[in-house]
């Protein structure tokens, strides 16, 4: 099995990806997943998800299986090979 990372929205169309996935030795946090997407995207992911202050952006959603990780542990939410983690970066409009 491998952990599923889901990109949507801008994330998808910028990255030219509808996402990618890992074969993990163990259970890592979401903050470790994404600095992993970082080392494999140029610290793109840092940029668009977190803070200076390393706090989730306001507007940005982050999922496991479908829960919302607010919901959750925040970024210390721990994932496995049998998760799916889905993201979608800030939006705006009007």
């Amino acid at each position: 099995m491998t952990l599923k990372v889901k990109f949507y929205s801008l994330f998808r169309i910028n990255l030219k990806s509808a996402g990618t996935e890992y074969k993990l030795n163990s259970k890592i946090t979401i903050a470790e997943l994404i600095k992993k997407l970082d080392q494999d995207y140029d610290n793109y992911f840092t940029q668009k998800l977190l803070e200076e202050d390393r706090s989730i952006s306001p507007g940005a959603i982050i999922l496991v299986n479908g829960k919302n990780i607010i919901h959750l542990d925040k970024l210390e939410t721990e994932i496995t090979n049998k998760d799916t983690v889905t993201l979608f970066p800030p939006s705006a409009g009007g």
